[in-house]
């Protein structure tokens, strides 16, 4: 350790001593936060052509970029005297986000939003994904050159000559001026054109991150991280347009008080459609069997490979994500006091609410925002009455989530419950989810590696041991004497790979770019399965029996299939349904053959709706 200090010693002292050498010095301290600009850059792209356009044909958003680690650098530089410390916590900020854009996009081709932040609190729950991340060579040579750069800068010793106490006074302005860029929208709006940016730029995060960058991009998104008001949104307004949904007098005449069941299946899809891919046998053999006596169809899901809480929160309320920033996490973001939902509505007619998931409740902030949404109580992996079953690598299998459902419906309950399951047997990852024998389902296919093989069977075991899970569940509701309706559904697709393998392989889809999709190409990526079955006769029809439809449809047309009693949201999305059963704004595709007229109308009221219920001040409650 003294020789290394006397080696430093002697560097520096060489440089002091020759005034070129001194001014060398000083360059390599102020082009640091252009390299980290570089760098960090790099590290998201993942490759140099996408940083080479960046720099020679979106420079206005490269420089911007390069603004905010100055300003971050200059911050730590002047509390943190050696400016090597300094460049070492920069880069550990500005890489770590860059890496873990990286990886989400390569996992789930979604990038790293700012909300994400707000899962730092579950970061534990994450660490099943680390020991599957592969981290490329290209990352490797940027971070090994990024430490060799702060040793570089610790061993010539660079130092700011300003006093203690003006470094204190002075490094809250560089502070402040970075908080102002990143998230106050007056000072974005007129810093942003200097750098030749326009904030009205597309929706689509695919393009906004390509166009100007990890470190531009992430910054312009803070600006979203609130929905705006809605243009015509008022008392007046919003009572002009719903109070035509006002329930009739004799609504929810046939009405039985079943108890309700609500089963979120993760990532449950049919594998079977992945073309030239054959299965030695059927993994959604049960569900097959009970659909086709009963109703079912295809869901529309608001996500791919993740973000299980948006399709989530739409059939809980009946509203749209859509209507949020891209990549929302409505229970973090929004769920902040009680709020519009189905299972309050039930509750309001006299029923127990109750939710469980088979992992940690904390995640999304369920715990938070389940009594905000009028559960009695939320079910944690540690709170469950069922015995646990561990045979699915880290998760709770759907046996036990079986097995809670019909604990709860087992328990006495006055008028009836309205339970909410949330599974996590099929969450990924796949490849070494499940011993050999386990997967009793063998998977060919000429296109397959024998990577992507092994990964489809362990879904396919996963799939299995949910659609037994479903049967089990269907076996007790129809042996029981009360009223029972379940709704069952998967919440999207599951990521089987990186860059969308198998999906392109097997040429399911033409392209690993999601912008590129065909429209049916579209509706394969984004459908799952759902059904709906009860042990009684309802005396009514289901009315989208077999169709596709977006899920903040489903507990509307549940509740009509049930004649539960009206409120105005539920025909008013029975309406949305007759007018345009699939409304998918981000990934831009709708019902064929529908006035886009109507449509358009119909989907800005669906957005006012959200926006009346889950930000603004309600005024629908207050139409009479």
């Amino acid at each position: 350790m003294n020789a290394f200090h006397e080696m430093k010693e002697e560097i520096t002292e060489f440089f002091n001593r020759n005034l070129a050498l001194k001014g060398i010095k000083w360059i390599c301290a102020i082009l640091f936060p252009f390299y980290l600009t570089l760098a960090a850059n790099y590290l998201s792209f993942g490759n140099k052509e996408q940083l080479y356009s960046l720099f020679t044909q979106h420079t206005g958003s490269f420089f911007f970029g390069l603004m905010l680690v100055w300003l971050a650098f200059l911050f730590f530089a002047l509390i943190i005297p050696n400016l090597s410390v300094a460049a070492l916590v920069t880069s550990l900020i500005f890489i770590s986000l860059s890496l873990v854009d990286y990886f989400k996009f390569t996992i789930l081709e979604v990038h790293f939003l700012p909300w994400d932040i707000y899962l730092a609190q579950n970061a534990k729950s994450f660490s099943e994904f680390l020991t599957s991340i592969i981290i490329p060579q290209g990352a490797w040579e940027i971070l090994f050159s990024t430490l060799f750069y702060c040793i570089f800068l610790y061993l010539l010793a660079p130092t700011i000559p300003v006093k203690w106490r003006f470094r204190a006074l002075a490094s809250p302005f560089f502070l402040i001026g970075l908080c102002l860029v990143v998230s106050n929208n007056t000072v974005r709006q007129t810093v942003a054109p200097v750098f030749g940016i326009s904030l009205d730029e597309t929706t689509d995060q695919t393009e906004l991150y390509a166009k100007h960058g990890f470190l531009t991009a992430f910054s312009l998104n803070f600006g979203s991280l609130n929905m705006g008001e809605p243009q015509n949104y008022s008392k007046s307004y919003i009572q002009h347009a719903f109070e035509k949904y006002l329930p009739e007098n004799n609504s929810g005449e046939t009405f039985q008080n079943p108890d309700i069941i609500v089963v979120l299946s993760e990532a449950f899809w049919d594998p079977t459609v992945l073309n030239g891919v054959t299965f030695s046998g059927d993994p959604l053999e049960n569900f097959r069997e009970i659909a086709q006596t009963n109703p079912s169809g295809k869901m529309i899901s608001p996500t791919f490979g993740g973000g299980t809480v948006r399709p989530e929160f739409e059939i809980l309320t009946g509203m749209s994500t859509s209507a949020l920033p891209p990549g929302n996490i409505p229970y973090q973001q929004y769920v902040k006091d009680d709020i519009f939902s189905y299972p309050r509505t039930y509750k309001n007619l006299g029923y127990d609410a109750v939710g469980l998931h088979t992992y940690q409740k904390t995640f999304y902030n369920r715990d938070k925002a389940y009594p905000f949404m009028g559960f009695d109580e939320f079910l944690g992996e540690y709170d469950l009455h069922a015995e646990q079953h561990w045979n699915s690598g880290p998760y709770i299998t759907d046996e036990t989530i079986a097995e809670e459902v019909i604990y709860q419906l087992e328990q006495p309950h006055d008028v009836g419950v309205f339970v909410m399951a949330i599974t996590m047997e099929n969450h990924s990852m796949y490849y070494d989810k499940y011993d050999e024998e386990d997967r009793v389902i063998k998977v060919s296919g000429e296109n397959l590696s024998s990577a992507q093989k092994v990964t489809l069977e362990n879904y396919a075991a996963g799939v299995r041991d949910s659609d037994r899970a479903l049967k089990a569940i269907y076996d007790f509701v129809m042996s029981r004497e009360k009223p029972t309706v379940v709704l069952w559904y998967g919440d999207h697709l599951p990521t089987l790979g990186d860059n969308f393998e198998p999906y392109t392989t097997t040429n399911t889809i033409s392209s690993d770019t999601a912008a590129q999709w065909t429209e049916k190409e579209k509706y394969t990526m984004f459908s799952t399965p759902y059904l709906i079955f009860t042990n009684y006769d309802t005396g009514r029809e289901y009315l989208a029996n077999q169709e596709s439809i977006s899920p903040y449809l489903l507990p509307a047309l549940m509740a009509d299939y049930i004649d539960a009693p009206q409120c105005i949201q539920t025909n008013f999305l029975l309406d949305l349904y007759k007018t345009c059963p699939i409304i998918s704004k981000y990934y831009n595709f709708y019902s064929p053959n529908t006035n886009k007229t109507k449509r358009e109308e119909m989907e800005k009221l669906h957005e006012l709706m959200t926006y009346d219920l889950l930000i603004g001040k309600n005024y629908i409650s207050q139409i009479k």
